[in-house]
């Protein structure tokens, strides 16, 4: 079985989440992407994959709850999805832009999120199920 370990920062500002859109996906994600295997540790990914996608520079404050997938969201092949969220802190919000394959960037409030105003992934929902995006 297919194998992938994820990492991701969860940032919240007044009470809105930094989220990603790309061509891959119909909803809204949070940043990160797949752990470079035996080059980087969860925080490094952490920190490459929001620069990479939005221009970001993160402090990570703290881990959240991890999430496991154990199917691909897009072809529903078996395998194994380690996502591991981090609560950031944005250190610098004035460069924060989408940077392809990311094609949007945006500040989803959460309490629309909550009423299901916009279509959110799973690890969304999840956190907030967990009390980690409140």
């Amino acid at each position: 079985m297919k194998y992938i370990i994820a990492s991701g920062p969860v940032i919240i500002e007044e009470g809105k989440l930094l989220v990603n859109k790309d061509n891959k996906d119909d909803f809204y994600k949070l940043p990160g992407g797949t752990v470079e295997e035996g080059v980087e540790s969860l925080e490094e990914a952490c920190h490459r994959e929001t620069k990479e996608e939005n221009n970001a520079e993160i402090e990570i404050i703290r881990p959240l709850n991890p999430m496991i997938i154990w199917k691909n969201p897009q072809t529903g092949e078996k395998m194994v999805i380690l996502l591991i969220h981090y609560l950031a802190k944005l250190l610098n919000k004035k460069d924060v832009r989408p940077i392809p394959p990311t094609q949007e960037v945006k500040w989803l409030d959460i309490r629309e999120i909550k009423k299901g105003k916009y279509k959110v992934a799973p690890n969304i929902k999840f956190l907030i199920e967990k009390g980690d995006i409140k």
